[in-house]
This record gives structure tokens, C-alpha cells and sequence, in this order.
């Protein structure tokens, strides 16, 4: 019979002294009892039960060096393999904190070269995670996801605004239709450029003349208009148009503009709209010097 069972039943023939009894039933069970209280026990067979623990022990005791030292020999590198892949020139940059003594944490910047080494290597993978640990602060949980916003570049204040003016009437397609005089080479103010035109030649900007083009473009808004960008049904433009008298026409100049929507294109002529008074009209694109678009409200807050 068991030891403790043995003790048990020793217990429950041991005769009584006080008001405690022990008494034992024909299945092993002991009833212990005292005054008005009465409580059962079933004897164990101490010998037969597999004690658990929650911790491993040999875990508990490994120190910070031990366990990169087991990361490094799992993904198969020397010391000196694992300071060349963590960006280190020499072994000794890892040295310290595998030799099994070391005990101390990570700091951030060593786990992140080391993870940059290790994880994903060896069976099964290394994860980043068994490295950020050493560290003692929380694993990462969060993922970082770019939204779309206003850009951290700085806008650079250099944008010339142009000096303009309402000009005379010119006919086209049978409609008369108001130019807006653009001096080019009079620069009335420096403004922001916005960000998605850094670097790009042929940008500028205007003040509208004029209520043609309202409500879209009200009389004195300011545009920012750029060169060589492609065009689309619907955009806003600045027509650069050829002198009437040939003779002041080199190609490069222009007397005039028109500040309109653009309705339909080909090559042999542009069509545009203006809203005050509504009339949609032809130019002839041998009268063209080039078409710049107006750009959105939008593109100008990027």
C-alpha cells in the first residue's frame, strides 16, 4: 500500500483525543471531523501524480547573450558573419552581447541592426519580435500607413505673379471676345509655389481680368498656370495668342491672352468657353502660340 495512503489510515485509526475525528470509508476516502464541521479528502498516490510547471526553468536562467547567441548560431552565421550583416566592420561590433555573461537589454538602434540580420533566416524563420524583447520595452503591434495629405516638403516662395490687364475685344469664330493683356516681363509680387511644381521651368500666376469666366474664375482671383503640362476637356486655360499685325509677330511674344475652359481640341483649331455671357467659339491654332493649364484649387494646396 502507499506510503501516504498508509499515513492516512494511520491517522484515522489513531484514537481520539479531542473533539477532532478521522474516519475512513471502504473506497479510501477519509472524513475528518471536528465539533459541527464535517469535510471529506480522497488520499493521493503521491507517487503516481506528474508535477507541471508553468515556467521552464532553464528559460527563466538564460541571459540576454545566450539567447542571441542561439538566434545567431539558428540562422547560421559566425560573430563575424553576424557584425558584417548587422552593418558592423568588425566581429567585435557583436562580440559583447553574445558572450553568455551578458545580461543587460538592447538598446532600440542595436536590435534594429540586429533584426536587420537575423530575422527571417534559420529554421523556423527568425522573427523580428525574439530580437525586440531583449529590449525591454513592448513588441511593435502597429503597422504605419501612408495617407494621402498635404506633402512635408516646404513651399518655396519664388512664383512670379505676373502683371495683367483687361484688353481689347478680338473677334474669333464671328464672336467678340475680351483679351486679358499678360506683361511677362512684369513681375508685381513673389508668391508660394506649389509643391507638385518645385523645379518645373514655365510656371507663373495672374490675376483674372474680367467676369467672363465667373463664378469658376472670379474677376481678380489669382491663377497659377503652368507650361507643357497635358491638357484635358474641361481644364481651365491661358491661350497665348499672335499679334493680329504679322509684321510684330516673332514667334515668341504674345500681345494677348485668352483665360477660357477648354471645350475640344484638334489641329487645326482649339475650341473654348466662357460663361459671362455664355458663348462657347473656335480659334485658329495658326494664331496659337502655345496653351498653358490653369492649375485646380486642389493641385494648388499639395
Amino acid at each position: 500500500m502507499p506510503s501516504l495512503y498508509r499515513g492516512v489510515m494511520g491517522v484515522a485509526q489513531a484514537p481520539r483525543e479531542s473533539a477532532y475525528s478521522t474516519q475512513s470509508d471502504d473506497d479510501g476516502s477519509v472524513f475528518h471531523t471536528q465539533d459541527d464541521v464535517h469535510s471529506m479528502c480522497t488520499s493521493v498516490n503521491v507517487d503516481c501524480v506528474r508535477c507541471v510547471l508553468d515556467t521552464d526553468p532553464m528559460a527563466e536562467n538564460r541571459t540576454t547573450g545566450m539567447i542571441l547567441r542561439d538566434l545567431m548560431t539558428r540562422a547560421g552565421l559566425t560573430i563575424r558573419g553576424f557584425a558584417q550583416a548587422a552593418g558592423y566592420k568588425h566581429g567585435s561590433g557583436v562580440q559583447r552581447y553574445v558572450e553568455p555573461d551578458f545580461d543587460g537589454m538592447l538598446s532600440p538602434s542595436v536590435a534594429k541592426r540586429m533584426a536587420s540580420a537575423l530575422v527571417g533566416r534559420g529554421t523556423p524563420a527568425i522573427d523580428e519580435r525574439e530580437i525586440f524583447s531583449l529590449v525591454g520595452i513592448p513588441e511593435p503591434n502597429a503597422k504605419v500607413i501612408l495617407m494621402e495629405g498635404a506633402s512635408l516638403e516646404r513651399p518655396q516662395e519664388n512664383l512670379q505673379v505676373w502683371g495683367a490687364a483687361l484688353g481689347c475685344e478680338r473677334e474669333f469664330d464671328g464672336v467678340a471676345v475680351e483679351l486679358t493683356t499678360l506683361n511677362t516681363g512684369d513681375v508685381i509680387d513673389y508668391v508660394r509655389r506649389p509643391v507638385m511644381l518645385n523645379g518645373k521651368k514655365g510656371v507663373y500666376a495672374l490675376h483674372v481680368q474680367g467676369s467672363s469666366m465667373h463664378p469658376a474664375l472670379p474677376d481678380g482671383e489669382m491663377i497659377v498656370a503652368a507650361k507643357d503640362m497635358p491638357l484635358s476637356i474641361g481644364d481651365n486655360v491661358v491661350v497665348f495668342l499672335r499679334p493680329v499685325d504679322h509684321e510684330f509677330d516673332d514667334g515668341q511674344t504674345a500681345r494677348g491672352v485668352l483665360v477660357k475652359e477648354l471645350v475640344r481640341r484638334s489641329a487645326s483649331f482649339v475650341e473654348l468657353r466662357q460663361y459671362q455671357p455664355a458663348k462657347d467659339f473656335r480659334v485658329d491654332m495658326r494664331d496659337v502660340l502655345r496653351i498653358d493649364r490653369v492649375l485646380t484649387r486642389r493641385e494648388m494646396l499639395s
